[in-house]
């Protein structure tokens, strides 16, 4: 059974484990606690995003393009989740040096710390775990405006990061 440390609103853990079957029911849900959840922007040197259409025998969100990511387990850090939610998607290690934070909010029961990489992966080279992703593609920014996803909060902030060339 997966278990979670709730973190606050600050993403700092607060010693606070539970189930996710237990975190969803709302009568559990206790206010000023959050589930620390990851995602990871992967960008090649044309300055393309790297993404994954959900796979549609997915409960949320079926068929939707989104970044890697999911949930941080008990005892892992947010960098340690981003790399194993990386792995476990799309078959790729990734160098933890090489990961930057760009953006950490709270939205909902969820906090989040979103990861970008610059990595030029090779698609081909991907291992899909097939109840979690259907097909991997790169796209520039500007298609992503157009794009059916899962949820781009962090787009603004990201172009922002690669105007500064920190990426």
């Amino acid at each position: 059974m997966e278990k979670f440390e709730l973190v606050d609103k600050n993403g700092n853990k607060t010693g606070k484990v539970v189930t996710y079957k237990e975190y969803s029911d709302n009568y559990n849900l206790l206010e000023g606690y959050y589930l620390s959840v990851v995602g990871i922007v992967i960008i090649n040197d044309k300055n393309e995003i790297l993404l994954q259409k959900r796979s549609k025998f997915k409960q949320a969100r079926p068929g939707k393009w989104g970044i890697c990511g999911g949930k941080v387990d008990f005892g892992e850090t947010t960098i340690e989740a981003a790399i194993r939610e990386t792995f476990e998607e799309i078959g790729i290690k990734l160098n933890k040096e090489k990961l930057k934070v760009i953006r950490t909010a709270q939205n909902g029961r969820g906090y989040f710390t979103i990861y970008a990489i610059r990595e030029n992966i090779d698609i081909c080279k991907c291992i899909l775990q097939e109840q979690e992703v259907e097909e991997l593609k790169y796209f520039n920014i500007e298609e992503l405006q157009n794009l059916d996803t899962e949820g781009f909060e962090w787009l603004e902030n990201f172009k922002k990061v690669m105007e500064m060339k920190k990426i």
